[in-house]
């Protein structure tokens, strides 16, 4: 049995903690033993100790799209303590492969680079982002995971394409748990005359819940019969981002409307719930977690081509995608889809067919064991 320790930065309700999680839970334990190590006690924490995966907490914090130079000598200050602990942890387990579950975990990246090098382990570097600000940021982490990672699992295949030329490069979906976000009754039946158009995500800028309420206030002047419902979790450092948006949302004209409904750690209720997800971010994303899992509740979606969301949607058969950036067109795409029950509806099926053959997490999870072993074969 292989020993491997799983590096996250964070430990909150997002998507790539819920990725990690899926990976881990679906791990073959007779050929894999995992250890997850944590920055802090959190919601996860919790449910890996329920799988009977063993966690460490170490205070590991990832880099910030910031300038400010006081975050930076604060997170350099503490540099020594964080390689310390990371290093600890795996002098104690001794792994063969260490994982590390994002780009932007400098660190932890630095002590698991050191460690394999002495004891012959393996760096397996997962990278989930595909735009890093400021850029010369993004072109740094990007160098070093090219150099340092024995192998690189990137989530789509923009990110893959990153890192064209390089040996072990394995472009994988997150994974998504179908039985959890399963297809459901056809929300157009559950709801009689009313459509739900939904959003679901972290409130913080250039998530795109922005471009959300504008594209419902522009919806709700056609179809009277539509509602949105704004899912969302705002992390603690952009409150006050959060709170502009709320309070645009009570002033909007249609705000009647609007359902502010908070955070959920249900997120497959609030989906399942929804005729269409509108998802219009304003950043690459690497994949786009939400999309997978409306998808997977049989829900279409409406977004653009913007990243890593090439590989999540199907265009014209599980959603549709509006040109990049034009939110007009993302208005017409879902008045359309809102007034035409049996294509959204056709669309809500093969979203849930094209989740369960695509993004599986056994199927995932399948397909980076399958990276470990092979990985292990290559001479040190």
């Amino acid at each position: 049995m292989k020993r491997v320790v799983y590096v996250s930065a964070t430990n909150e309700l997002g998507g790539s903690d819920a990725s990690l999680f899926e990976l881990v839970r679906s791990l073959d334990r007779a050929r894999f033993a995992p250890l997850v190590v944590l920055p802090q006690p959190g919601p996860w924490t919790s449910r890996y100790l329920e799988l009977g995966v063993p966690v460490e907490h170490v205070p590991l914090k990832k880099l910030k799209n910031t300038l400010d130079p006081r975050w930076h000598c604060a997170w350099l200050w503490r540099a020594r303590t964080r390689i310390a602990g990371i290093t600890a942890v795996l002098e104690g387990f001794r792994p063969e492969i260490v994982h590390l579950n994002t780009s932007v975990e400098v660190l932890a990246a630095v002590a698991i680079r050191r460690w394999c090098r002495r004891r012959g382990g393996r760096f397996v570097w997962h990278v989930r982002e595909l735009e890093l600000r400021p850029r010369f940021v993004e072109r740094a982490i990007f160098g070093l995971v090219r150099r340092w990672a024995d192998a690189v699992v990137a989530i789509s295949t923009p990110i893959g394409g990153r890192f064209a030329g390089r040996e072990r490069v394995y472009v994988i979906p997150n994974g998504v748990d179908l039985e959890r976000f399963g297809a459901r009754e056809t929300t157009s039946r559950a709801h009689g005359t009313t459509r739900v158009v939904g959003w679901l995500g972290r409130i913080a800028p250039r998530k795109g819940l922005e471009n959300v309420l504008a594209a419902f206030d522009r919806i709700a002047d056609v179809r009277r019969d539509v509602r949105l419902a704004v899912v969302g979790t705002p992390l603690p450092e952009h409150a006050g981002f959060a709170a502009r948006l709320a309070e645009r949302a009570c002033t909007s004209r249609h705000a009647a409307r609007i359902d502010w409904l908070g955070a959920t750690e249900r997120p497959e209720d609030a989906l399942g719930g929804m005729d269409l997800l509108l998802h219009l971010p304003d950043i690459d994303e690497g994949l786009g977690r939400v999309v997978l899992e409306a998808q997977a509740c049989g829900v279409p979606v409406v977004t653009w081509p913007r990243g890593g969301l090439v590989d999540a949607v199907s265009d014209g058969k599980t959603g549709v995608m509006a040109a990049l950036g034009d939110v007009d067109a993302a208005v017409r795409a879902a008045i359309e889809l809102l007034g035409d029950d049996a294509r959204r509806e056709r669309m809500g099926l093969a979203a849930s067919r094209f989740a369960r053959e695509h993004f599986g997490s056994p199927a995932c999870a399948a397909r980076i064991e399958s990276a470990y072993e092979h990985l292990l074969e290559v001479p040190a």
